[in-house]
């Protein structure tokens, strides 16, 4: 009886040696989500993956996850608690067959825009006898992104289509000449610089008496042609977003927000009108090694989400002035090139200090406040 008590405890010594120096050999973790890009309020979904590699069973294993502050869990009997580390962690257990492999989901939201970072989990392995536990911390920082509040305001709307249609109008006055597609009849709101004597005389064998009446029509019963032209150079579009502070004010988060809002619906605007365009900002854009933050004019959805991404990243801080930004902007103007300047209220040295820009154009320039929308 003595000696089978020995061998007994014997035994159980080294499963507890071996337990305790093995209790999260071979065991994996990893995560991801069901989407990198969302819409405030989105569901989107967490997959915790633990893989057991070896062929042990492991009976008992405490996850701990954690998750930036914000968050906002879609799961019943989820209990999420604040981190000393000013994170969030989540506590559970699970257990693993050998060989195998445990997927486990979490369903969230966010309700703010922002960069939330994700830390990955820290694993705790327990010895046979329950004596001890072994740690391992698989640090792995991930990121969702969340774009901000497009802004629903008439008075945006009708700032937007009288900018397009002032637009619309610079680029009837100026067609390019380069290329002609053919004529048409004269109108009488054409430019008189427009007009084809050559196709004139041609289509109805124009005489030198004939002479032009103060309304621009022909004494004779003949009709003046005018050239038609294509487009070789399209209109294109800066929105340029600038959250420097206003000179005597202080701005608080929500102006910051409003200006991060209305860029995007400025920009989903010209995207809706086919307005090819370029979006620039002074912003600070968090988690990137993109030091121009410029992105050049393009259409489509892959350009629209280029720059959503960039709105939900962007802090409070900024990464230039505004004098500096506008310097940039000014060297590449060129003729046909408008310009909207999203800030936060109105400054008198900020509207000074855009006029550079209409000097090498001839395309639009607006100021939008985000100050106008504190109630949207």
């Amino acid at each position: 009886m003595l000696l089978f008590l020995i061998v007994f405890i014997i035994i159980i010594l080294l499963v507890q040696l071996n337990s305790r120096k093995n209790a999260l050999k071979d065991i994996k973790y990893d995560y991801e989500f069901s989407k990198k890009l969302i819409e405030i309020d989105e569901p989107i979904e967490l997959i915790s993956i633990v893989t057991n590699e070896s062929h042990r069973l492991v009976p008992f294993i405490r996850m701990v996850e954690y998750f930036p502050k914000g968050i906002r869990t879609l799961n019943k009997n989820v209990y999420i608690r604040e981190d000393i580390f000013n994170y969030l962690s989540y506590n559970s257990s699970i257990y693993l067959m050998s060989r195998s492999r445990l997927q486990r989901k979490l369903k969230f939201t966010f309700d703010k825009r922002g960069r939330y970072v994700f830390r990955g989990a820290t694993l705790h392995g327990g010895d046979f006898l329950g004596l001890s536990e072994k740690r391992e911390k698989f640090e792995q920082l991930r990121e969702v992104v969340v774009y901000p509040k497009p802004i629903d305001a008439p008075h945006l709307q009708e700032i937007m289509g009288g900018f397009l249609g002032d637009i619309s109008v610079r680029r009837f006055i100026m067609e390019d000449p380069i290329l002609t597609i053919g004529t048409r009849e004269y109108t009488g709101r054409e430019p008189l610089k427009q007009i084809s004597w050559k196709h004139t005389a041609r289509t109805n064998q124009l005489t030198a008496n004939h002479q032009l009446t103060a309304n621009h029509q022909l004494t004779a019963n003949h009709q003046l042609m005018v050239k038609q032209y294509d487009y070789t150079t399209e209109m294109v579009v800066t929105v340029f977003l600038d959250i420097s502070p206003v000179r005597r004010k202080t701005l608080t988060p929500q102006q910051f927000e409003n200006c991060f809002s209305l860029a995007r619906t400025v920009c989903q605007y010209l995207e809706q009108k086919k307005i090819p365009f370029e979006f620039v900002s002074n912003a600070i854009v968090e988690g990137t090694n993109d030091d121009d933050q410029r992105l050049v004019k393009g259409l489509g959805k892959a350009h629209l989400r280029g720059v959503l991404e960039r709105l939900g990243r962007a802090g409070y801080g900024t990464r230039e002035t505004y004098d500096s930004a506008i310097e940039k902007l000014a060297l590449n103007q060129d003729k046909n090139r408008s310009t909207v300047i999203i800030t936060p209220g109105r400054d008198d040295h900020k509207q000074s200090i855009a006029e550079k820009l209409k000097e090498k154009t001839v395309g639009a320039l607006i100021f939008i406040y985000g100050e106008d929308f504190e109630n949207e």
